[in-house]
């Protein structure tokens, strides 16, 4: 039996450049699971992913938010 140490939860997948764009909604389902919705897809669906692959490492759409790295 090993001794019991510190709990580590290895960090969820990087959004890429979803990250730190404006267009980017952050939904959480019921379960606690996180997704990146690009919130472009509403007014150009055939351009923009709803639920993009991620990370996302080149996007036409891109636009950085205010206050985010």
């Amino acid at each position: 039996m090993t001794p019991a140490g510190p709990r580590v939860t290895p960090a969820g997948p990087r959004a890429g450049l979803c990250e730190s764009c404006a267009h980017r909604q952050l939904v959480r389902n019921t379960r606690g699971s996180e997704f990146t919705l690009c919130r472009r897809s509403r007014t150009e669906p055939e351009r923009f992913p709803r639920y993009p692959r991620l990370p996302v490492t080149r996007c036409a759409g891109y636009e950085r938010a205010a206050g985010r790295a």
